[in-house]
């Protein structure tokens, strides 16, 4: 058998759906009322015994699988037994029977405000794994078909790769034996810190922090192998073990089991005019979640081509900060400020705004910055960072547009694992919502100027030109990211490998010539337009936008 529950505000909308299926019957309940508006007028007088319930009614659904009928009198007993294991002892219900579906199901109708003195309320606290094991309880007693439980529908199952290596070597995956040891480890739905316990006396370690959406994720590591819950299934995810195995949490009690991820610090976000928050600290920001830079295909908005020096803004240092790691006005080589090296960067800032296209606004304050800077051959130079700011080394932009990775005179000297990899990168706000992973910086800043959603969704955009670059901890966790790296063989290779690790990410080909050459063309052909047609350049940069309509990375 299988069950369902749903909490909500209003009778008379309940009981009308449930009526308005052909062929609905009511077949039980302790109500005198037989129409929806009767039902409903009953229920109402329940809700006068305590006003503070906001979320009053209780809505269940039980049914078998097809092909299995069960009579009136019968389900009537299995939901009066059902209601009573729920803690619906002194409750108004009504069941109504349901043929609409090729399963035979029922639907109850109950107020979740007892009749009793005090008007109490039943808890609706870990409500989903009480009726999972009454329901097992129930289709013991009236021999039902048992239903699949959340310890198999709630785990991902395995992959292709995990079915062949069984079958060829008879070994268990590793993400097969976490799933296994979580189900026995809570069994009988332990305090997180007991569960932490028992996983690692079988060798799995555990780690539990914030995402970047600032809610706490947590992972499992054996055998050197580690996953995030999402990857073990919605069960093992930090919600999921409270929601669907009982687990129990507390933030007072358990605060020392939280790790606390590095954040994108203060001083390196990119902000822009309108995720820059407002008096009473809200944002302008519509669209989390959404997953690409131009999720509907037809872009006619000014943020893809008209860049306003007003839309970006540095944002301020916090005197928290140390001086090592504060970026602005410090050049990438020593010596920057001579006239020599600022005559070359003026040269390498033409080249990438005439040769790339690439917006002046954005360039400069990049350069501001010290993100972006020219060496002494009039090469652009770009600073590698980890996600909490300190510079790792830099890339070159060779003439043949090709890049080099070289050392840095600042860079630290200590070592770093695979999750601190310096990679060049830019974020909008720290509250990250959105990623978009490109070939390199060139890349990046194209995807930037091609993204009407710029200064709207909390986005990181970064570059890397191999696996163990990828930030995997900080995006495991991100709901949408845009993998947009070239069309060429390397990229689509390296695309494959990045979507295998992160499930969430979608894959947006840009073409062998990649965002720059798109928004490069998208330039060359404003431009050409406006050497046939004399026309401002308010109209010059409608078109341009216009022009954009087509392109698409979501």
């Amino acid at each position: 058998m299988i069950g369902k529950q749903i909490i909500g505000k209003s009778f008379t909308g309940l009981l009308n759906y449930l009526f308005s299926k052909q062929g609905a019957s009511l077949i039980g309940g302790n109500i005198v009322g037989e129409t929806p508006q009767e039902l409903a007028a009953e229920f109402r007088f329940s809700k006068q015994l305590n006003t503070r319930v906001e979320n009053p009614v209780y809505h269940a659904v039980l049914g078998v699988p097809s092909g299995e009928y069960i009579p009136d009198a019968k389900w009537r007993a299995i939901a009066l037994d059902y209601l009573e294991g729920m803690g619906f002892d002194k409750n108004l219900f009504a069941i109504i029977r349901h043929t609409d579906r090729d399963h035979d199901h029922i639907h109850i109708a109950a107020s979740r405000i007892k009749l009793d003195e005090k008007g109490s309320c039943v808890s609706d606290s870990w409500n989903y794994l009480r009726s999972e094991k009454l329901i097992e309880q129930l289709e013991e007693k009236y021999d039902l078909t048992p239903a699949a439980r959340s310890f198999d529908k709630e785990r991902r199952s395995p992959t292709t790769g995990e079915r062949r290596r069984l079958a060829r070597t008879g070994e268990i995956s590793t993400r097969e034996q976490l799933q296994t040891a979580l189900d026995r480890a809570t069994a009988d739905s332990p305090a997180i810190a007991i569960l932490i316990d028992r996983l690692n006396e079988q060798g799995i370690s555990v780690k539990i922090e914030p995402t970047p959406t600032g809610e706490l994720g947590i992972s499992y590591k054996l055998n050197d192998i580690a996953f995030s819950g999402t990857h073990l299934g919605k069960a093992y995810t930090f919600k999921g073990l409270q929601k669907y195995r009982g687990v129990s949490y507390s933030p007072e009690i358990n605060s020392d089991i939280v790790t606390q991820m590095p954040t994108l610090a203060s001083n390196q976000i990119l902000q822009t005019a309108n995720s820059k928050p407002d008096e009473d600290g809200n944002t302008d920001n519509d669209t989390a979640g959404d997953t690409g830079i131009n999720n509907t295909g037809n872009n006619t908005s000014s943020e893809n081509c008209n860049f306003n020096p007003d839309t970006y803004t540095i944002s301020k240092v916090s005197p928290t900060v140390e001086s090592e790691d504060v970026f602005q006005d410090k050049p990438l080589n020593a010596g920057t400020n001579s006239p020599d090296l600022a005559s070359q960067w003026q040269s390498t800032r033409e080249s990438l705004v005439e040769n790339a296209c690439l917006p002046p606004e954005l360039i400069d304050l990049l350069h501001d910055k010290g993100w972006i800077d020219a060496d002494d051959q009039t090469r652009a130079v770009f600073t590698l960072r980890t996600l909490t700011g300190e510079k790792t080394g830099s890339c070159t932009l060779r003439p043949n547009g090709k890049f080099s990775i070289g050392a840095n005179a600042g860079t630290s000297t200590r070592k770093y694992d695979d999750s601190e990899k310096g990679i060049f990168w830019i974020a909008t706000q720290s509250d990250i919502e959105r990623a978009v992973i490109a070939s390199d910086p060139v890349e990046t800043l194209s995807a930037i100027a091609l993204d009407p959603k710029f200064d709207r969704t909390p986005t990181l955009y970064l570059s890397i030109d191999a696996i163990s670059s990828l930030p995997i901890d900080f995006l495991k966790d991100i709901p949408a990211i845009v993998v947009g790296l070239k069309g060429d063989e390397f990229g689509e290779k390296l695309s494959k490998e990045i979507i295998e690790i992160l499930p969430q990410a979608k894959r947006i080909n840009p073409g062998i010539g990649g965002w720059n050459g798109i928004l490069v063309a998208q330039v060359q052909e404003a431009e050409n337009q406006s050497d046939e047609i004399d026309e401002t350049d308010d109209v010059l940069e409608e078109r341009l936008c216009d022009r954009s309509s087509g392109l698409s990375l979501g």
